[in-house]
């Protein structure tokens, strides 16, 4: 799994200018926007990409035949790109984190970190739902057809989102009291049950993989 890491690492600095041109981005949206923990999502989203890119790199002109030809068995190589998006992802996040937190201290003393440290731990969860989402996906149907299905998948979410907000409304259920509970909790307990409800979607979504790669004829 080393070599493969090495790989897709340089593979990534092959593409420096592209993510030199995504930091500037990202700092001009820190320095312009009156809000800037949102740029912690962009940074972390945008540098996480670059591992369903990684697959279709690998996929390019049979790729991937050469590649399990190699001492490269499925389960490597499956297992590799979830490490390699962890890595990506959980540093860019870890980064832009602490160099936003600095910037908004000085900028603003009287920041709410509690506050503060609660959005960018919901980013961190959202960034692996989206990870342990589309690398199945992915692998499944390719770059093409991935994007299609990721954009279907979003507009049934939004469907079903919106079935049951009228659903609540029919059945007389105030859903702002009970998102006003819900951010009433302890937040600390609250990140806890997001973990660990990310930890069995983690054990799903390789297992899905690994099933779709094993099928796989190349």
């Amino acid at each position: 799994m080393k070599g493969l890491l090495i790989k897709d690492f340089k593979l990534l600095k092959g593409q420096k200018n592209f993510f030199f041109i995504v930091c500037l981005v990202g700092v001009m949206l820190m320095v312009t926007s009156a809000s800037p923990s949102y740029v912690i999502s962009y940074m972390t989203f945008v540098f996480s990409m670059f591992t369903l890119s990684s697959v279709s790199y690998d996929e390019y002109d049979n790729g991937l035949a050469f590649l399990f030809c190699l001492p490269v068995t499925r389960k490597k190589y499956v297992r590799e790109k979830y490490v390699f998006g962890f890595l990506l992802g959980g540093t860019a996040w870890t980064v832009s984190t602490i160099v936003i937190s600095v910037y908004a201290m000085m900028r603003d003393p009287g920041v709410k970190w509690q506050s503060w440290l609660d959005t960018a731990g919901a980013y961190l969860l959202l960034f692996l739902l989206f990870l342990l989402i589309v690398l199945p996906i992915q692998f499944k149907f390719g770059a093409e057809k991935g994007r299609i299905v990721m954009v279907s998948a979003i507009g049934i979410l939004i469907l079903v989102c919106y079935v049951g907000m009228k659903a609540a409304k029919w059945l007389n259920a105030d859903v702002d009291i009970i998102l006003a509970r819900l951010s009433a909790a302890a937040p600390g307990r609250l990140f806890a049950a997001a973990l660990v409800i990310c930890c069995v979607m983690a054990v799903i979504s390789y297992k899905v993989s690994l099933n779709i790669m094993k099928k796989k004829e190349f």
